[in-house]
């Protein structure tokens, strides 16, 4: 059984894609590291015990540790600014007129501005994945700091991780993420070290004010039996009743006493509960969801794929697998190649046995109809029969995710390029057109799509 390698953490990433970015050449140390490492395994699991290999193999440079520290010594600095903040916010939430806290204001900016922040956050996050965007504002900005402090600003690494996606950059962002909700939770701790010193200290009161008295005091109501939902029963002295609502309304011809305790119990219960509770679970959300991106690690970019290939002296089309029976041929754009002249080569290289031959991609509702039904019938591979010339990136990138969406994540998908000749019988594309597929492929990030240029076949007299 080959050795476990163990997980792949946030600087073994660093320091692979540094390592990648540095153009290091395959030697016969490294393939062999990487031969032993991955033997017995297949698929993701070969890539990332023989990547780990070939990182361990090589001189490290401690880039990973430098942008790891960089980044624990942002989150430091902006716990320290943000816990300051939280002070600063529950202070400005003083009346100094009134030597009291505006306990509505207090729920609506401090409490009730955080979960706008959250929302926004939430919903930029979404429709930043339907549009495979890059970081938010506040994600880049703390990318930055932490680039510029481990001195790794102008890396190139850095804009090929970001550039490719997939789950390393993943793992990026929600470290970075984690970083950001490390603020929240400072923010908060700060709002409860503010609100307990006023307490303490000034022994400041509480009030709220209004012109629609019996509104307000009805909304206000509302909204405290519905923060406190969470302690009431357990403690129920943090919890204002319409008594000590009505007695904390502000009006001119009286002084603020201070107090009552149950407004101060209540927002310290609320801010813990309402404010640094969610960006508790949000940091450890966050944490989980980097060790699961660096758990689904493929290294199925462009640079990794044609690494790989050196590394393991894997070729394209060479394959000692049985063959596969039930294959679907879909003939993209209606080359008009007979399948006759292409079952040999199919049989003999790509070593997968057609079952069934239909037209894609040709205007003809009919012929993408009974495309629709024969990959309802989860074939055992499918072969997408294009000729050469005729890559369109956005055309065959989309026609790739609707027959993987039909096909399964894991079903074989073989791009055949052939061209003709003037009779109608294929030929091999050019040297330029295979180039070409090949980097479109490799940026497809699919382990289970390979390019399969089409070679006459020698025949032995």
């Amino acid at each position: 059984m080959p050795k476990d390698p163990g997980p792949w953490t946030l600087e073994d990433v660093v320091d692979f894609e540094a390592g990648i970015a540095s153009s290091p050449a395959a030697t016969p140390e490294l393939r062999a590291a990487v031969t032993a490492a991955a033997e017995g395994l297949d698929g993701a699991a070969a890539r990332r015990a023989g990547w780990m290999a070939w990182l361990r193999a090589r001189p490290s440079e401690g880039r990973g540790i430098r942008v790891s520290s960089a980044m624990a010594l942002v989150s430091s600095l902006l716990a320290g600014v943000m816990v300051l903040a939280g002070i600063g916010a529950v202070l400005g939430m003083v009346d100094a007129a009134k030597a009291g806290v505006h306990v509505t204001l207090y729920l609506v900016i401090l409490l009730g501005g955080q979960w706008v922040i959250l929302a926004m956050a939430g919903l930029a996050w979404i429709f930043r994945r339907r549009g495979a965007a890059g970081f938010s504002l506040v994600q880049a900005g703390i990318g930055r700091m932490a680039r510029s402090l481990a001195g790794a600003s102008r890396d190139a690494w850095w804009d090929h991780l970001i550039a490719e996606g997939g789950p390393a950059r993943e793992a990026v962002g929600w470290r970075i993420a984690r970083i950001a909700q490390s603020a929240g939770v400072a923010f908060n701790l700060g709002a409860l070290l503010g609100l307990g010193g006023l307490v303490l200290v000034r022994h400041v009161g509480f009030f709220w004010e209004t012109t629609t008295e019996l509104a307000m005091h009805s909304l206000l109501e509302q909204t405290c039996r519905f923060l406190s939902i969470p302690w009431a029963s357990w403690w129920p002295d943090a919890v204002p009743d319409a008594r000590v609502i009505a007695a904390s309304r502000w009006l001119p011809e009286h002084d603020l006493p201070s107090g009552p305790a149950e407004w101060w119990r209540f927002l310290l219960a609320a801010t813990f509960v309402w404010g640094l509770l969610p960006r508790l679970v949000l940091w450890q959300m966050a944490g989980m969801a980097e060790r699961a991106a660096l758990g689904r690690l493929d290294f199925q970019s462009r640079i990794h794929r044609s690494m790989w290939r050196d590394l393991t002296a894997a070729g394209r089309v060479d394959t000692d697998e049985p063959p596969l029976d039930g294959v679907l041929v879909l003939d993209v754009g209606g080359s008009g190649i007979p399948p006759e002249t292409l079952r040999p080569f199919l049989l003999r290289s790509l070593r997968v046995h057609p079952t069934a031959w239909q037209p894609v991609a040709v205007l003809d509702p009919g012929a993408e109809s009974e495309v629709a039904r024969a990959l309802a019938k989860a074939p055992a591979g499918v072969v997408l029969l294009s000729e050469g010339w005729s890559l369109s990136p956005a055309r065959m990138t989309a026609l790739h995710a609707k027959v993987r969406a039909a096909a399964g994540p894991h079903t074989p998908i073989h791009f055949l390029i052939a061209n003709t000749d003037p009779q109608g019988l294929p030929q091999p594309p050019t040297p330029q057109e295979q180039r070409e597929w090949e980097r479109f492929i490799d940026s497809l990030r699919d382990p289970s799509a390979e390019i399969h240029p089409f070679t006459l076949l020698q025949t032995n007299n």
